[in-house]
């Protein structure tokens, strides 16, 4: 595995390439990643919905396990995920390596590519082809997404450090591994532990709001009650992440 100081060095190397890529590249990794992310939650919520008519213990377990396999696909073949650039882009940014404003904007450019990828996958898997629609899957989507868009706009906030703070140690666990398998159990299990306690993640929900909205389960309304605060809580965590790795640092070595 990477040293710490060799991981500083292989960070600011990420943060270069990544805003290096011509738009092209970005919007055509930006929407892959939301499709990948999307996959994921999909698999999760077809083996969650059965164990849930069951009244099964090991509902949440089960769904947190299978989650994590859309991050892995995403570092794997080198999709984008603006979660892990939140975090990646937030130390470049401290490193003085971009500034705050080219920050945001590729957070944002991200996020909003992401979520056209998850919506599009909502749409054509869950609605067109009904996985997430009819019987107990339009159920086990309802009760997810009300779970979603009940508490306070300042609770999903908090939640969403949450769940960027754990995405965002998946995606250094992984860099810091040098295999394929250390790679994988790296990013696994910060992600099912996100998953398993319930935090909100801003490109997972913009896969399961608009597959509840296209089921007629909540409003668009409801939709941005929670992704704004969970975009600007995801942001918040990977920053969070990103100066501990930086404040931490050997100047020499980044």
């Amino acid at each position: 595995m990477h040293t710490h100081d060799e991981m500083q060095v292989l960070l600011v190397d990420t943060v270069r390439r990544k805003v290096g890529y011509p738009l092209r590249k970005k919007v055509t990794l930006g929407i892959l990643g939301g499709v990948a992310i999307s996959l994921g939650f999909l698999a999760a919520i077809r083996a969650m919905a059965p164990l849930t008519a069951l009244q099964s213990p090991i509902v949440s377990l089960v769904g947190a396990s299978l989650f994590p396999v859309g991050l892995i696909m995403i570092v794997f073949t080198g999709q984008e995920l603006a979660t892990g650039n939140m975090f990646i882009l937030g130390y470049g940014a401290l490193n003085h390596n971009l500034g705050w404003l080219r920050y945001f904007f590729e957070v944002t450019l991200i996020t909003l590519l992401n979520g056209l990828g998850a919506i599009l996958l909502a749409y054509i898997f869950g609605h067109y082809l009904g996985l997430t629609k009819v019987d107990i899957y339009g159920k086990q989507v309802a009760a997810m997404a009300m779970a979603k868009v009940t508490p306070s706009m300042p609770m999903i906030f908090f939640s969403a450090i949450g769940a960027n703070w754990l995405v965002a140690m998946g995606v250094y666990l992984g860099m810091v591994a040098k295999n394929a398998i250390g790679k994988i159990v790296g990013m696994w299990f910060p992600v099912m532990i996100f998953v398993l306690i319930g935090f909100n993640h801003v490109i997972a929900n913009f896969f399961l709001l608009p597959a509840a909205y296209f089921n007629g389960t909540i409003t668009l309304v409801q939709m941005l009650h929670n992704l704004v605060p969970a975009f600007l809580g995801n942001t918040f965590g990977g920053l969070l992440l990103a100066a501990s790795l930086y404040f931490t640092k050997d100047k020499n070595n980044a």
